[in-house]
């Protein structure tokens, strides 16, 4: 049995130069990885939010 907690346990954010780039990435870190039983990709088309800061008011 495997517990699992929400759609998935981890989040990779890569910036790639191109889709050749990307795929290349992926092959190596985890299609070629046996310990990778699977992976999802969500693309943005636009950059809405740079950096990794999240804004908190302290009041």
């Amino acid at each position: 049995m495997q517990q699992q907690c929400g759609e998935c346990d981890f989040v990779l954010i890569f910036l790639v130069r191109d889709m050749e780039q990307y795929v290349e990435l992926t092959h190596r870190l985890f299609h070629d990885n046996k310990n990778v039983k699977s992976f999802k990709t969500l693309v943005a088309m636009d950059r809405v939010k740079t950096g990794m800061q999240v804004p908190v008011d302290a009041d």
